[in-house]
């Protein structure tokens, strides 16, 4: 595998060790830029919970006041984001965590309605590029600058924008399931424009709606986007060496 254009990989807020991620050393070898952004709603919801403030969702995005709002910027860019850094580190990856604030990276205007959440207009990559020129891989958390100061960011919109504002090759959203599945086996390819109708004819439920929706956001961008199964090695290795692996979202694609 040679060097190419960067990859971005949107992860959970959970262990890293045993599973995709393993492959990162072997990509970075090759001088393929990487970055990370990582959600962490479980553990948010664990600590607004033990802070007796209310969880609340609105079409599937958390509504964020300012009470949740400083919780987050702690868990998500403070305990979620230096614990991933250290696993990464574990693994031989030199990563360095940052939110997107910081820069800033991420720009983004207020989505109405759920207080302090924001929508990604404008991706700075100045940061994130500076990184890279160090050699490090940069582990982003899902927060942005708007007018107001810090607002929450959804780690898959935040995966896409990212992907598109730094001219990624890949996005790789990583998941406990091979793929988009239909009859038990991972759809292999769709364009964008089909991602809504497996939406609408309910095979994508749950958190793979939100999934389909950000990797067809990407490919509108220009960036090939591929949900597959962050649990198994060899899985970003494979996709980038051209197999089949997961559902890739590209223009063009034929299922």
């Amino acid at each position: 595998m040679s060097a190419g254009k960067p990859i971005v990989v949107k992860v959970g807020g959970g262990a890293l060790a045993g599973g995709a991620l393993e492959d990162l050393p072997e990509v970075l070898d090759s001088g393929t830029p990487v970055a990370l952004v990582h959600g962490g709603g479980q553990q948010l919801t664990r600590m607004l919970d033990s802070l007796g403030i209310p969880t609340r969702f609105h079409e599937g995005l958390r509504v964020t006041d300012e009470a949740a709002l400083e919780v987050a910027e702690m868990v998500y860019a403070g305990g979620v984001n230096k614990a991933l850094v250290r696993e990464l580190q574990a693994l031989g990856v030199p990563a360095a965590g940052i939110s997107g604030t910081d820069g800033p990276t991420l720009l983004v205007d207020p989505v109405p309605g759920l207080g302090r959440v924001g929508e990604v207009r404008e991706v700075e990559p100045r940061l994130v590029e500076a990184l890279w020129t160090g050699g490090f891989v940069p582990v982003i958390a899902p927060l942005g600058l708007g007018p107001e100061g810090a607002y929450n960011v959804n780690a898959d919109a935040a995966a896409a924008a990212l992907a598109a504002g730094l001219g990624a090759g890949h996005l790789f959203l990583l998941t406990d399931v091979d793929g988009l599945l239909k009859d038990g086996a991972p759809v292999p390819a769709l364009a964008p424009d089909e991602c809504e109708g497996y939406v609408a004819g309910g095979l994508a439920v749950g958190g793979m709606v939100p999934k389909l929706r950000t990797a067809a956001e990407a490919a509108r961008g220009g960036v090939a986007a591929r949900i597959v199964n962050g649990n198994k090695k060899g899985t970003l290795l494979g996709s980038l060496a051209g197999e089949q692996v997961g559902t890739l979202i590209s223009e063009g694609a034929v299922a």
